[in-house]
């Protein structure tokens, strides 16, 4: 395909004719329809003018060259490779944190946990951004494992069921029942976030 073929391609792609594309280059219907036919060559300045009209760059526009895909910096797809596997290591850590600080009822502990988890999330982002990818499926699933442990317990450990419960029931007991409900319900958080993110890649 030569410059007249790829002119033509594009005009048409365009949806445009040949008065309409020379109404907005600024010359006759003939010069295009001589271009488009091979008797002539836009001149510089008209070839940067259809470049820039139908967003392809002169080198397509003239010798059919495709530009080069923009590849990301090795240095930065390794270090957002690390940042991935990092993000679930400082996720568990925060998680492990914030469930220490509950047990000890040390709400400092767990404030603290909870900052961990957080600088976990925004490692897995930042990878993102320096690889120009979506993370792997894994670290985005052992995130939201990690960050729905707390909130499914708190919710669970509130459940007006389980307030109830707790009148007619000894404490121990309202423990157990308490395990033994927040499991099934975590686990079908996890099998939902699962089949989420597997949609959504």
């Amino acid at each position: 395909m030569n410059t007249a073929q790829r002119l033509q391609q594009l005009r048409k792609e365009k949806g445009l004719s040949q008065e309409e594309l020379a109404e907005r280059l600024g010359v006759s219907r003939q010069a295009v329809s001589k271009w488009e036919s091979g008797q002539s060559v836009p001149d510089v300045e008209k070839i940067v003018a259809v470049s820039e009209l139908f967003g392809v760059t002169t080198d397509w526009l003239l010798k059919g060259v495709e530009p080069a895909p923009e590849k990301k910096p090795e240095g930065r797809r390794l270090a957002g490779r690390i940042l991935f596997a990092a993000s679930p290591a400082l996720m568990a850590a925060g998680l492990l944190l914030a469930v220490a600080g509950d047990w000890e009822g040390s709400s400092f502990v767990s404030c603290a946990g909870l900052i961990v988890q957080v600088a976990g999330a925004a490692l897995y982002f930042i990878g993102r951004t320096l690889t120009g990818e979506k993370g792997p499926f894994w670290a985005a699933w052992l995130d939201v494992a990690c960050v729905t442990f707390l909130p499914v317990r708190f919710v669970m450990r509130r459940s007006i069921f389980l307030t109830l419960m707790a009148g007619f029931v000894p404490f121990e007991v309202g423990k157990i029942l308490h395990s033994l409900l927040y499991w099934p319900v975590y686990l079908v958080v996890l099998a939902v976030s699962f089949f989420l993110l597997k949609k959504r890649r």
